[in-house]
């Protein structure tokens, strides 16, 4: 468990998908919590020793005159610029979470999953730097490396009942051979509402867990070698109902012909809604038994719901990619939502309080377009204009000279501020007339609490009248990427695949055509499980079942036509099926 241990791990461990920190509602043993110290931070004796004179070298030409977010290299001599560039990198280092530091994804090589950088890459994973400046942004000292968790998976398919075995005895520490003294501690982050859970030990090197109800449950762990503890890591179990069935093989058909139309419609509506995808096959087959009020209560309290709104609020608000928040409330907030039933005013006034929407939109047109706009859902006052210009450019005589943060609290803590982000939740499931006909219903049930909103969603999600609206509306690109991905490749895109795609849709023409690009990128990728048209034993059904995976339904005589003549085509072919359904107006639309 030396040094090919440790390489391996720095080669597939991955950001956190929701955030490390645990809430006093899950947890009943908090005294022993209180008692864990914190994730080592960065450390100044080994920056001083090991980093300084790398970045000195490689980063203060360009961040001298604050490139970026980062200023570096202001002092009158080497000791004080030194521990002044410290301080200021240790704020872009997440110790619960070194390996997804902006710092360290800033300075990696793109092909190693590193993020853009005006001055480029300098580290790839089989460099020495990179080690040692992993070890940095992980809590290294002089005397001591910190131990990192190993977990096989980080994310884990089951079935309510199934007995799920976490084995953390993979973890390490890197000052020693032998990895007995390491200690453990677990934490249960996240649970559906109506499960029980529990840990069982929580000192144990393997934990053993048996969702009782369908739903995401996220689990924690840390070690330590006796000197310190390690940054948490995550691991998130899906407990679904699946439908057990054998692999299909390539030109099969699945089993979706088997369930009614209606229902199907219904299953994509709630999760393109909720989670702001489509059901996968096996979902429907396994959401086909339960009643839609169950079902809808199953996908609210699971964490990809609250990692979806997450993500849909942050698009919204420009803070994605090099602007993404870095609080760590805006951290815990994915899993806060389902387990807390946050109110939408709470959710998107963590995102609006965190320090990057400041930095996306600073003091002046730019802030008062966004607080009016983005916030408030309307156009900027007068006096919101003055005080965005105030704030630009503060006068030195004012007594008490304005505070950008301090406005954008007191906006997030209004009334109209309440309204509009209620207004913009429900939008995401009705049309205007619809809304305006339930918003004094739901503004009611807002101010009742969280369980009387959350009961409030559930009785509308179940709703024939919002479940059979036979209105299609477009699907912003956030949802129609995660559509793309989940029926071609029956995954979510990762955090950077949604950042570079939504780059390119921003920086492509408008219109269909930069969809319709990237549809024929992922078909021609090579991860796309499609037959040869040998492998097609009957032409109609396959195209039938294409037709309910990705638009709910069957096709009519005049498409039945039309796509058969494209898949038996000397040019077309089943590629040329799954392009035109997923380039149509239809799957354009929710």
């Amino acid at each position: 468990m030396g040094a090919d241990r440790r390489v391996g791990l720095r080669r597939t461990v991955g950001p956190l998908l929701f955030g490390v920190l645990a809430w006093g509602a899950l947890e009943p043993r908090a005294e022993e919590a209180a008692r864990l110290p914190p994730p080592p931070a960065p450390n100044w004796a080994f920056y001083e020793a090991h980093i300084s004179a790398w970045v000195e070298d490689r980063c203060v030409e360009c961040h001298s005159g604050g490139g970026g977010a980062l200023r570096l290299g202001q002092g009158l001599d080497v000791a004080e610029r030194r521990r002044r560039d410290f301080e200021r990198l240790r704020d872009f280092v997440d110790p619960q979470a070194p390996w997804d530091s902006r710092l360290y994804l800033k300075i990696l090589e793109p092909a190693d999953g590193g993020e853009p950088h005006a001055g480029g890459a300098f580290l790839a994973r089989d460099d020495e730097w990179h080690d040692r400046f992993l070890d940095f942004v992980a809590g290294a000292t002089l005397e001591n490396l910190p131990p990192e968790v190993w977990f096989e998976a980080d994310e884990i398919r089951a079935q309510p009942g199934d007995a799920v075995v976490l084995d953390g005895r993979g973890s390490f520490d890197r000052d020693r051979a032998d990895n007995e003294h390491l200690a453990y501690h677990w934490e249960l982050l996240s649970r559906p509402a109506e499960s029980g859970v529990r840990l069982s030990d929580r000192r144990a090197s393997r934990m053993e867990v048996v969702p009782d109800v369908g739903g995401t449950f996220v689990l924690a762990l840390r070690v330590s070698d006796g000197k310190v503890w390690s940054a948490p890591r995550s691991v998130t179990i899906e407990a679904l109902h699946r439908h057990r069935q054998a692999e299909v093989v390539p030109g099969a058909v699945t089993a979706l012909h088997t369930v009614e139309e209606a229902l199907i419609r219904r299953l994509r509506r709630l999760y393109l809604d909720v989670l702001g995808r489509p059901p996968t096959v096996k979902e429907v087959l396994s959401e086909e038994r339960g009643g839609v009020r169950e079902v809808a209560q199953s996908i609210l309290g699971r964490a990809e719901a609250g990692r979806a709104w997450v993500e849909s609020v942050a698009a919204a608000l420009g803070l994605y990619g090099e602007s993404r928040p870095t609080s760590r409330a805006a951290r815990d907030l994915a899993l806060r939502i389902p387990a807390e039933s946050l109110l939408p005013h709470e959710v998107e006034a963590v995102l609006a309080r965190d320090p990057a929407f400041l930095a996306c939109h600073p003091p002046g047109r730019a802030l008062a377009n966004a607080v009016a706009g983005l916030l408030l859902g309307r156009e900027p006052t007068a006096q919101e204009r003055e005080l965005a210009a105030r704030l630009a450019h503060p006068q030195v005589a004012e007594a008490e000279p304005p505070d950008a943060a301090g406005w954008i609290a007191a906006v997030c803590a209004s009334d109209e501020f309440l309204l509009a982000a209620l207004r913009r939740r429900l939008a995401r499931f009705l049309p205007s007339g619809e809304l305006d006909r339930r918003f004094e219903s739901a503004l009611g049930a807002l101010r009742a609490g969280r369980p009387a909103f959350r009961a409030w969603m559930e009785t509308l999600l179940a709703d024939p009248v919002y479940l059979d609206r036979r209105h299609l509306r477009p699907k912003d690109d956030l949802t129609w990427l995660r559509s793309v991905f989940v029926d071609l490749l029956e995954r979510r895109p990762t955090d950077r695949e949604l950042v570079a795609l939504l780059r390119a849709l921003e920086n492509m023409p408008p219109g269909a055509g930069a969809r319709a690009a990237l549809v024929r990128i992922l078909i021609d990728s090579g991860e796309v499980p499609l037959p040869l048209l040998v492998d097609i034993e009957d032409g109609p059904r396959w195209m039938t079942d294409r037709f309910l995976r990705y638009l709910g339904r069957r096709p009519d005589s005049q498409e039945a036509q039309v796509y058969g003549r494209a898949l038996l085509h000397p040019h077309g072919g089943p590629e040329l099926v799954v392009y035109g359904l997923l380039t149509g107006v239809e799957y354009a639309c929710r």
